[in-house]
């Protein structure tokens, strides 16, 4: 950190001024930037932002809640570091643009604060977060759920009606570091299963049907225990201390388990887990650790797709795919869950435009900014309403989710569901 440091307020965490000064204005990334597209406003570019942060680091401008706000619309799902030429590590430069915002004493934190608030002692926390995610489990498959929709009970314009469209339908056990999955009988290697926080218990069918393909291919996959949250949410809103804390715990808990691979099927804890190098460059002791750490991290569909062994596959259905942000642009997997789909016997792969075009799920970002991630889902529904797809695979629970409203938006009947799903259940109905 140089000279530059000294107009943010959390100087220790400003965006360095070598990864501001990539940007070289070219334009590439304005038409991939999601808020772009639909608002078509240089200052809600990833240009138009970076020239913002530019402008506050040199001390041109003050950090002020104007400035913030574009900083605020940017989804981070990183599409324009994919088309930029001059290899701009925007993400980063995001999560250290936040971090400045959350130090930053002005007027009107309070929203920051809760916020901070509950990724800290809600979703990073697996006990509290297991009892606050129960009552929606229940809720979202039971009979209750199905009679107040059609009543039409929940259709008024709020918070409640939002989040009770995105619930999956069918959201089954959850699945917890520690717990037990099937042994697999003269397994020819190990895996771990990476299981998260609101993804294992919104999302443990996910986990367990991963599981089962890895099982299938004669891979024992173990959930070990004493792994949590893997920070991404924290590192988004500029927690960054306390994503480095949940990112040294992981490398603890994951390192006693051997050198085995770490099997993500959640992209965007797949890419924060691969940028654990990145995010504790400067700590002496977990450097290197989290270097090694990252390097046996392997999305799901990644991993499966460059397995030798080819277990049968067969389902009759028309199925697109749509790129979760942080597998396409962070990760830079595209081929490998096509590659899946394409092999069942029987599936149809559709593809719609724009596909890797951000959901406006985003994590948190649906609740903060609600009329622009809606404006983003828009456009995934009228995609799906023209290809008509059987299922909607995707690789993500935020984008599942995000998916299940924009379903019922297109007045379509199409399932939901993650590309691991899917294949597992292409395997059992082949004899797998």
């Amino acid at each position: 950190m140089g000279s530059e440091g000294r107009h943010w307020p959390l100087p220790e965490d400003a965006p360095a001024f070598a990864d501001l000064s990539r940007c070289v204005h070219c334009g590439l990334c304005v038409t991939a930037c999601p808020t772009y597209v639909v608002t078509g406003r240089e200052a809600e570019s990833p240009r138009g932002r970076l020239y913002l942060a530019r402008a506050v680091s040199e001390g041109r401008i003050g950090l002020t809640e104007a400035v913030e706000a574009h900083w605020d619309l940017c989804l981070q799902c990183r599409a324009c570091e994919a088309v930029c030429p001059s290899g701009v590590p925007y993400g980063r430069i995001m999560e250290h643009v936040r971090a400045q915002v959350a130090a930053a004493p002005a007027k009107g934190r309070f929203a920051r604060r809760l916020r901070r608030l509950v990724l800290r002692n809600l979703v990073a926390r697996p006990g509290v977060l297991a009892a606050a995610v129960a009552p929606v489990r229940w809720f979202a498959g039971s009979r209750t759920r199905r009679l107040a929709v059609k009543a039409g009970l929940l259709r008024l314009p709020s918070m409640v009606g939002r989040l009770e469209k995105q619930l999956p339908h069918a959201p089954g056990r959850p699945l917890r570091a520690g717990d037990a999955l099937p042994e697999v009988e003269a397994a020819s290697s190990r895996a771990v299963l990476f299981t998260g926080c609101v993804m294992g218990e919104l999302f443990g069918n996910v986990h367990r049907a991963t599981a089962r393909v890895l099982a299938r291919a004669g891979i024992q996959a173990l959930a070990a225990p004493g792994q949590v949250c893997c920070g991404a949410l924290s590192a988004h809103d500029g927690d960054l201390a306390f994503a480095r804390g949940l990112a040294r715990r992981n490398i603890e808990a994951l390192e006693l388990v051997g050198e085995d691979p770490i099997i993500v099927d959640a992209a965007g804890c797949g890419a924060a887990l691969k940028e654990y190098e990145q995010l504790l460059a400067g700590d002496r002791e977990y450097a290197v650790r989290a270097r090694a750490f990252a390097a046996r991290v392997r999305d799901a569909s990644e991993f499966v797709a460059e397995l030798p062994m080819k277990v049968p596959a067969r389902l009759g259905a028309r199925v697109t795919y749509q790129d979760p942000c942080h597998l396409a642009h962070a990760q830079r997997i595209r081929e490998a869950p096509r590659r899946l789909l394409a092999g069942i016997d029987g599936c149809t792969l559709v593809e719609t435009v724009a596909s890797d075009l951000c959901c406006g799920a985003a994590g948190t970002y649906g609740l903060l900014q609600p009329a622009m991630s809606a404006a983003l889902r828009a456009r995934k529904a009228a995609a799906f309403h023209r290809v008509r797809p059987d299922a909607v695979a995707t690789a993500n629970p935020g984008c599942q989710m995000q998916y299940e409203a924009a379903v019922r938006e297109a007045g379509l009947s199409a399932r939901v569901v993650h590309v691991m799903e899917l294949l597992d259940e292409a395997q059992a109905r082949a004899g797998g």
